[in-house]
């Protein structure tokens, strides 16, 4: 039986570990959403969008209206208080352009509405996917009433030798990462203020069907104003892939709560830890995250 001051350990460690969880949770809908694909109705984007009240996005200098079909999956609907698909494809068109030079000309943007779920989230979504190949796919997820940036991907996968395992190198020297992160955070204007902080998170695995890998790194990054983001990059080749804007880290961080009093629960019932499992927690930090799309 692990004593109550190693559990505490060990909910920590584990709740790093759940909160990247929550990091990939578009990707794993994709076979989901593939299953629905009758149920869609396909609308042209020929229409003239108004940002004035949708967030307070501003649009990228150098982005141009893009020539794209918008097609709605599943059978969940907007409420009369939340942004019409279009207009929320727009801004997923523009902030795809803005962090990845996604260009949507020619385009399917499958779109997919999340209402208000008090066990899973608080906040109705709507959540872009733009499927470019089998190794290759974006996602951009915003806040269904504000426009609010909520999170934003590349899943994108390579037929590489890539280790699925824990880099226990960058455990302590990821140096390199934490500068792109900053740079990353700047050239985006991702936080308001001055960077205060730039803080190891965790390593990711995935593997999609076709047996394309890519392994990651992520990071949170605060601001002097409260704000925090977190940012991802690949350990293959160092590419941007994901970041979780200041509303998705609150989102986070309210699961990582509960996840930690649940854990806190279990420490009062007959729970068996090992002294290799508590080093093992303690030593390596968050555990690795496989995913298979």
């Amino acid at each position: 039986m692990a004593k109550k001051s190693e559990m505490k350990n060990l909910v920590l460690g584990t709740v790093g570990a759940l909160a990247m969880t929550t990091m990939v949770f578009s990707g794993i809908n994709h076979t989901v959403k593939a299953a629905e694909l009758g149920k869609t109705q396909t609308v042209p984007t020929s229409y003239n969008v108004s940002y004035a009240e949708i967030g307070s996005k501003s649009v990228p200098q150098d982005y141009v209206k893009k020539d794209y079909k918008v097609k709605l999956v599943g059978e969940d609907k907007p409420t009369v208080n939340d942004m019409k698909m279009k207009e929320a494809a727009e801004l997923a068109s523009q902030n795809l352009w803005k962090v990845f030079k996604l260009d949507l000309n020619g385009k399917t943007v499958e779109m997919t509405y999340n209402p208000v779920n008090n066990e899973t989230q608080q906040r109705a979504t709507w959540e872009a996917n733009i499927k470019i190949n089998d190794m290759l796919s974006y996602a951009f997820q915003l806040d269904a009433v504000t426009g609010e940036n909520h999170l934003i991907a590349k899943w994108v996968y390579h037929k590489a030798k890539i280790n699925a395992g824990m880099d226990k190198n960058l455990l302590k020297n990821n140096q390199e990462y934490q500068i792109l992160a900053k740079e990353a955070v700047e050239k985006y204007q991702l936080l308001s203020g001055k960077i205060t902080a730039v803080e190891y998170s965790g390593q990711g695995y995935s593997e999609d069907r076709q047996g394309g890998k890519n392994a990651d790194i992520s990071f949170r990054v605060k601001s002097d104003k409260g704000e925090a983001v977190q940012i991802s990059f690949s350990r293959h080749n160092k590419e941007l892939l994901q970041v979780g804007y200041d509303s998705w880290m609150k989102e986070t961080e309210r699961h990582e709560k509960k996840i930690e009093q649940e854990l806190k629960e279990l420490n009062k019932s007959d729970l068996t830890i090992t002294n290799e499992q508590l080093k093992k927690s303690e030593e390596e930090g968050p555990v690795l995250l496989e995913m298979r799309n």
